[in-house]
């Protein structure tokens, strides 16, 4: 995901600020890679170099990709907040964990490689919010779903409406431009499709009933004849 502006969380300036505390490789005019600090446009950083690395600091673990993460798992939102906050002791008649693993009734198989996260007073808030585990549990849960589904609801997104608006307005300006290539095709081509065409055999190219049918060749001559019509 990009660096992302939420209107009621963070300023654009603030967002900047976070953004340029991080460094990434881009390459200069003599093609080397050279460090530059962030943007808004920038990718979010990956917090490990590589797929070893991530294992070798998780147990062998690999870390799931987070930005998918709610909607990928049964139980939505309700399953990560449930999982944040599950960590407890081994109860008694459970295998004790191996080496590097937590117990986690939430977790599918009770034993996960990551370790409890989220302690009460763990971070700080700056409006004065309690940190309590449940608060920051809930607030991580709230950002992984709209990670996950930017557009899920207008409750928790507010480009919600705005993206209806320009759905609306795509599809009235194709409704529009659809009647208007079909006026234009009707009057470009409709002479073509109307015209017909008279076959004669030669010296009788004048000879044309009123039926609009060559006479010296037309199936129609006893229904001309029947009817009157003028040679």
């Amino acid at each position: 995901k990009q660096w992302y502006q939420r209107r009621v969380a963070i300023t654009a300036g603030e967002l900047k600020a976070i953004a340029a505390e991080y460094m990434y490789k881009e390459l200069n005019d003599d093609g080397e890679a050279v460090d530059r600090p962030g943007n808004v446009q920038d990718y979010l950083p990956e917090p490990y170099e590589n797929e070893i690395k991530a294992r070798l600091a998780n147990n062998g673990a690999l870390p799931p990709d987070m930005t998918q993460i709610v909607l990928a798992r049964e139980g939505n939102e309700d399953y990560i907040y449930a999982l944040l906050t599950g960590y407890e002791d081994i109860p008694a008649g459970q295998k004790d964990a191996e080496e590097g693993q937590a117990y986690n009734p939430y977790f599918h198989g009770y034993y996960l490689g990551m370790a409890q996260q989220i302690y009460d007073e763990s971070v700080d808030y700056e409006d004065g919010t309690v940190p309590y585990k449940s608060q920051i549990a809930k607030d991580i849960t709230q950002y992984l779903a709209w990670a996950s589904d930017p557009y899920k609801d207008g409750a928790s997104d507010p480009y919600k409406d705005e993206s209806k608006l320009y759905g609306m307005k795509t599809l009235a300006t194709t409704g529009v431009l659809i009647i208007l290539a079909y006026l234009y095709k009707r009057m470009r081509i409709n002479h073509l499709r109307t015209r017909l065409l008279h076959f004669a055999k030669p010296g009788y190219e004048q000879s044309i009933s009123a039926n609009a049918v060559v006479n010296n060749t037309s199936k129609y001559d006893a229904l001309d004849r029947a009817l009157k019509l003028p040679k």
